[in-house]
């Protein structure tokens, strides 16, 4: 449905016109092959296409704009080379700029070549579903119609005057792959029905009213888990918004992932939240007892009924796990995971609950706010309940390492050494978070289990952390506990610290510089920069951690396993460059590099070491895992959780 008004074309006019017309394309995916033949049918003239190079980690389904570009002649370059765009757009002189599913925000600069105006065209009726990847949100969101806008570009994404809109509708079994054949004819439609009264300059917009909508950002594939506890219709409506080619809704079941390939509602049944094989059906039961029946199953091929009851044969897995810092990084995505994808009781405890507001209610959760210092009473009830002890409370900051050594060594080694002598004295297995700081200045190229930890002067008390986690290792093995020891190599990801931490040194690096990022504040390179560290996204840590936790047949069991990503090793210096450019494709505020010392930056007990590689052989060959996200991607996952939910760190 068009929101202007068809007028009377005036063939000949309108020709003459399109002949006269010049208009640089920034065009991707399948809207942006249709509409850029829509200009060339129109007549209009296409001296450059801005274009992307297909991403090979990706599963491309779609059209080809350089294909479209080779077969009209049209030249075309891909990136983001703003400077050489802005340069061919000032040579050019266009009279339009058009954005057909480009992915990413043109700067103003670019934008203003355009002599005539600078028009988006955006896959959902705007003002609503602004932002990325809108056809997939407004199927999860159970829409039913959805559309094309096009609109004015400005320097907020998706926010300028709307010139013409065309619904669509979403029908009850429609998939998003479905709905954007659907948008993809209806973009084609939209710009064809425009194109002559822009070109006689009779375009009337309307306001697009931003206050009125909505904005999401993009969907990555481990979105897609399948929470079981869920209404059937929102798990359905998850399996629409993600089914093939897009990554799919998927569960794990026994350590195996499985993706729904195909669904439809089914009826009723009584039995737990889940798969099951009823009846020689593949069933998912979900929250309200309601289910969806499962036509197409998928995980080294086509799962059969008969595999996927091969597959869900009980195995006795830990039901109890006790948590202690539970709202902490780990602590706070280790329990959605948990409570996501296993049936397994959770106790939790920490002096704050912010990251996990939205769990608290959960029937499989119980959480003590208290600091566990404090809270011995109910500690102690809970480890003689439970199957796992995980202490992931600790201080790991190193400007407090130097400022105030012994709170450091009263939570990192006192308060944890009582956790230690609990899970000895009720015979429980315990998972212990250690550190990567333990091998402190050793001089191997890779640090593995037969390492010697070398920590620095006593006068340096930067090591109190080091030396508290190391101790309490070898109290854990003296114990003769069922143990697994971890060294997490920098794990970053969202909600990692405090972003309203403002002092040098407060929080970890990635958050401290997002922190100075977003507050337009200089990030100083302490010592240059050129210390490396390898950055294991929280993902692939909590993928391995919940492997160590299952245990299957005790491969973990007083196992000391290393947990990093060698394939990320990078200086904080390339760090900083790294999440510089991420914010500039993002148009957030630019700030300077500076240089600054350790000693003014942390204080005189501070001392670094220039690299630190971890072995994860044996972690990998054990547990049957391997880090999958490299350091790019991981980078731009921080910067999209800040982006969907700054209030949430």
């Amino acid at each position: 449905m068009q929101m202007v008004p068809s007028s009377p074309s005036h063939p000949s006019s309108t020709l003459s016109m399109a002949i006269s017309t010049t208009a640089v394309v920034f065009a991707y995916h399948n809207v942006g092959v249709s509409c850029l033949q829509v200009l060339l049918a129109r007549g209009i003239c296409v001296p450059l296409v801005v274009t992307l190079e297909d991403d090979p980690d990706e599963n491309i389904w779609f059209g080809s704009v350089i294909e479209v570009c080779k077969a009209h002649d049209i030249p075309y370059i891909t990136g983001q080379s703003w400077p050489k765009v802005l340069q061919r757009l000032q040579e050019i002189k266009p009279s339009y700029i058009f954005s057909f599913y480009y992915r990413y925000m043109i700067p103003d600069n670019v934008l203003e070549q355009a002599t005539k105006g600078a028009y988006n065209m955006h896959g959902s009726l705007l003002p609503k579903y602004r932002g990325r990847v809108p056809v997939n949100w407004a199927v999860l969101h159970g829409e039913m119609e959805t559309g094309v806008t096009l609109h004015e570009m400005v320097t907020k994404p998706d926010a300028g005057p709307i010139i013409a809109q065309t619904s669509v509708p979403i029908l009850p079994d429609d998939t998003a792959f479905q709905v954007f054949g659907k948008l993809t004819v209806a973009a084609e439609q939209t710009l064809w029905g425009v194109l002559p009264r822009m070109l006689r300059g009779e375009v009337q917009s309307v306001p697009n009213d931003i206050s009125k909508g909505t904005y999401f950002g993009r969907r990555r594939p481990e979105d897609g888990e399948i929470d079981w506890s869920q209404p059937a219709q929102k798990v359905y409506n998850l399996h629409r918004a993600v089914a093939p080619p897009y990554p799919g809704a998927w569960t794990v079941v026994n350590g195996r992932k499985l993706v729904i390939g195909k669904a439809r509602l089914a009826g009723t049944r009584s039995s737990n939240p889940g798969l099951a094989v009823i009846n020689g059906q593949i069933l998912g039961v979900c929250g309200d007892g309601h289910c969806i029946r499962i036509l197409e199953l998928l995980g080294d091929g086509v799962v059969t009924p008969e595999a996927l009851q091969e597959i869900l044969e009980p195995v006795q897995y830990p039901k109890h796990v006790l948590i202690l810092g539970v709202n902490g990084f780990i602590g706070h995505h280790l329990l959605r995971r948990i409570l996501g994808t296993t049936d397994w009781f959770v106790s939790g405890i920490d002096i704050s609950s912010h990251r996990i507001e939205g769990l608290l209610s959960h029937s499989r959760l119980r959480f003590c706010h208290g600091d566990i210092q404090k809270q011995e009473a109910w500690i102690r009830e809970q480890a003689a309940k439970c199957d796992i002890i995980i202490p992931l409370v600790a201080i790991a900051t190193p400007s407090v390492y130097v400022k105030d050594p012994l709170r450091v060594f009263k939570l990192d080694f006192e308060a944890n050494l009582v956790i230690v002598r609990l899970a000895a004295e009720f015979k429980k297995r315990l998972v212990f978070p250690s550190t990567s700081e333990v091998y402190g200045m050793c001089k191997d190229e890779t640090f593995g289990m037969s390492s010697n930890l070398v920590c620095g002067p006593v006068n340096k008390p930067r090591w109190i952390y080091s030396s508290s986690k190391q101790l309490l290792e070898r109290v854990i093995l003296a114990h003769g506990l069922d143990f697994t020891i971890i060294r997490p190599f920098n794990w970053i990801g969202s909600r990692l610290d405090s972003l309203h931490a403002t002092a040098a040194g407060s929080s970890r690096v990635t958050t401290q510089f997002l922190g100075h990022i977003i507050r337009g504040e200089d990030i100083t390179l302490v010592d240059g920069g050129s210390q490396t560290r390898t950055f294991l996204h929280i993902d692939d840590g909590i993928a391995a951690l919940m492997k160590i936790l299952e245990n299957r047949d005790g491969v973990a069991t007083g196992k000391i396993y290393n947990i990093g990503s060698p394939e990320n090793n990078t200086s904080i210096k390339e760090l900083a460059e790294a999440m510089l450019q991420e914010a500039s494709k993002r148009a957030w505020p630019k700030v300077a590099v500076v240089s600054g010392t350790s000693k003014a930056y942390y204080g005189e007990g501070y001392q670094d070491v220039k690299r630190r590689m971890p072995d994860i052989v044996e972690t990998c060959k054990d547990l049957d895992w391997a880090p999958t996200v490299g350091i790019r991607d991981a980078l731009s996952r921080l910067f999209d959780s800040y982006e969907q939910d700054a209030g949430g760190w």
